[in-house]
């Protein structure tokens, strides 16, 4: 069976490392080229691009190639590029990776709209631009490059044409469906079974191929009206049964109501393979990760519960409003801290304080997860709630809530290892046996 994803993004990624912890070892196929996937996982650009000679590292914000006095200005946020006062581009980083890595830039005109947007992937190569229509603004061709510089792809936004150079001849699709139906058959993949995680491009493919094979929905996201008549037309299909597949007991008992009886043996229950890096060790160190000075009620919260260590860390210089809260015994700063010292306090503390406004840094919620530290923060604040249980989140107008949970949780060790049977609940954390039995049913 071959995995077809449509998107890697953290669902995605959570799904594939389920494999990879578990020990199966299956074909990654990814529809959307994003420049930054891991080596075992395959796109149809790569196929087709078949790429030889690509640069050895990612590029850094202040190693794009500029006119002659240009200039690149940026911080750990984001960066651009200058012509004296003007800003002839906005260079966008890849989340969650290292730090100031470019995933794209995006070329201004005269007007400051975007013109066109080139993309680079995890070895400081160009590989794609998308260009922009000049009046509506909207994007109207996307370009693939292989590692000479030509264009092997070209998707027609608009329309939905690809159209294709490969080996000396040119194909033309009339929709992605058929492109990716005509890369499976070249790449030789068209015979197999598949489990896909979405009912778009995946499923439409899946549904277009000439076998019979058994094919696995597995379902990640919310379930609606939609999603249910969706799903009753997978499997109404005879000539190929799905299995779906849906994660999370609480998901699987409502589609368990929505679907007819007669489709209850094709739904299963199941859950994710997740790598802990620690167990909780009930200590009463506090972590919170922040590029902003905004950390609503924390100054309160910190004199309240001087049981509690607080450590506060950001990739970047501090403010004014960060630095005072130094004078609190119980207060650790971080200032411009580093991936070393950020795993350094994973492993040392077991309550995560996801109370930062603005955007998350390093993906700080998962990794929290992973080292098992009770995720506790406001419902307005929440950065990944895929892994935050609700009863753990609180209304931002009522600190009071959240301090009581801090206390009651750093004062009793039954009540914190029920919020985080609460939290693996919400991550539906399975274990790896069930995992591999789910995947050979």
């Amino acid at each position: 069976m071959i995995n077809l994803f449509e998107v890697f993004d953290k669902k995605a990624i959570v799904l594939y490392n389920s494999f990879r912890f578990s020990g199966i070892n299956r074909q990654t196929i990814v529809i959307e080229e994003d420049g930054f996937l891991p080596e075992d996982v395959t796109t149809p650009y790569q196929f087709f691009a078949d790429n030889h000679t690509m640069p050895k590292k990612p590029l850094f914000f202040n190693q794009v190639k500029t006119p002659r006095f240009w200039s690149i200005e940026g911080n750990n946020e984001s960066a651009v590029i200058k012509d004296m006062t003007d800003i002839k581009a906005r260079i966008i980083y890849k989340k969650n990776y290292k730090i100031r890595i470019i995933e794209r830039i995006e070329w201004l005109n005269k007007r400051g709209h975007t013109q066109f947007i080139d993309y680079y992937n995890q070895y400081g190569f160009c590989y794609a631009q998308v260009l922009l229509d000049a009046n509506t603004h909207r994007r109207i061709l996307k370009h693939y490059f292989n590692d000479k510089g030509d264009i092997i792809l070209t998707e027609n936004i608009a329309t939905n044409d690809i159209m294709l150079n490969w080996q000396g001849q040119q194909y033309l699709f009339e929709s992605k469906v058929k492109f990716i139906q005509f890369y499976l058959e070249v790449a030789g993949f068209s015979d197999h079974c598949f489990l896909i995680n979405s009912l778009s491009v995946p499923a439409a493919v899946v549904n277009k191929l000439n076998n019979a094979n058994h094919n696995m929905l597995f379902w990640q996201n919310n379930i609606t009206t939609d999603t249910v008549n969706h799903m009753k037309n997978l499997l109404d299909k005879d000539q190929r049964r799905f299995k779906i597949i849906v994660a999370g007991h609480t998901k699987y008992q409502y589609l368990c109501n929505e679907m007819d009886r007669q489709w209850h043996d094709y739904i299963i229950e199941a859950g994710y393979v997740y790598k802990f890096m620690k167990d909780n060790n009930h200590s009463n160190q506090v972590l919170i990760l922040t590029n902003s000075d905004q950390l609503p009620n924390i100054e309160d919260m910190i004199k309240r519960h001087t049981h509690l260590d607080f450590h506060i860390a950001a990739l970047t210089e501090m403010s004014n409003v960060l630095m005072k809260l130094n004078q609190y015994s119980n207060v650790n700063l971080y200032p411009n801290a580093k991936k070393e010292q950020l795993v350094g306090l994973y492993k040392q503390c077991d309550i995560y304080l996801d109370i930062n406004r603005g955007n998350e840094i390093l993906d700080a919620v998962r990794a929290a997860f992973d080292y098992q530290l009770l995720i506790l923060g406001y419902q307005e604040t929440a950065h990944n709630v895929e892994v935050t249980a609700q009863d753990n989140l609180f209304d931002i107008d009522k600190p009071e809530t959240l301090s009581k949970s801090l206390e009651d949780v750093s004062r009793n060790t039954i009540t914190l290892d029920k919020s985080l049977k609460l939290q693996l609940q919400q991550g539906a954390s399975i274990d790896k046996r069930s995992f591999v039995d789910l995947m050979n049913i």
